[in-house]
């Protein structure tokens, strides 16, 4: 039970310090080129691909005619400094989400084999009881093969002494 409670403190821990490690993840980010390049690619991909999804909810059935409405827009990158604070944003908002989706995982994982096992144990005592039981019959058979020899013989002693 103790080993349950320090593996969830761990994992509380863990994500405390997940905060403070994205931040600096993000700090990084921002000052190293490759990283600012590697960021700048990222959010600028997120960008047109959140305007593209937005652009499809909202056009509209032209009335009348059934057909789509397309809203072509030319797509304008963000300038720079703006694209390297969304990309370490969303890089240090992966890493977190990335430690809770690893305890979550190894929690998950943890409790499968905890059952497993519990079930293989189970399965155990279920298998020795069956034995028992096919034990207690054969033992039970027996006995009733003794009494019906005790009886018979009874009879016969009393048919020998009438």
């Amino acid at each position: 039970m103790s080993g349950a409670i320090t593996i969830k403190l761990l994992a509380l821990a863990l994500r405390q310090v997940s905060r403070p490690i994205a931040n600096i993840i993000k700090a990084q980010a921002k000052q190293h080129e490759t990283f600012k390049k590697l960021c700048i690619s990222f959010a600028q991909r997120m960008h047109k691909t959140d305007l593209a999804i937005k652009a499809k909810l909202t056009s509209t059935k032209h009335k009348g005619t059934g057909n789509n409405i397309k809203i072509k827009s030319v797509v304008r990158p963000l300038n720079d400094e703006k694209a390297v604070e969304n990309g370490a944003t969303i890089l240090s908002e992966l890493f977190v989400f990335s430690v809770a989706g690893g305890i979550v995982a190894f929690e998950t994982i943890r409790q499968m084999k905890k059952e497993s096992a519990r079930r293989e144990a189970v399965t155990n005592d279920i298998g020795i009881l069956q034995e028992e039981i096919e034990d207690l019959k054969k033992q039970l058979k027996l006995q009733g093969e003794k009494n019906s020899l005790i009886l018979s013989r009874i009879n016969s002693e009393k048919r020998k002494e009438n």
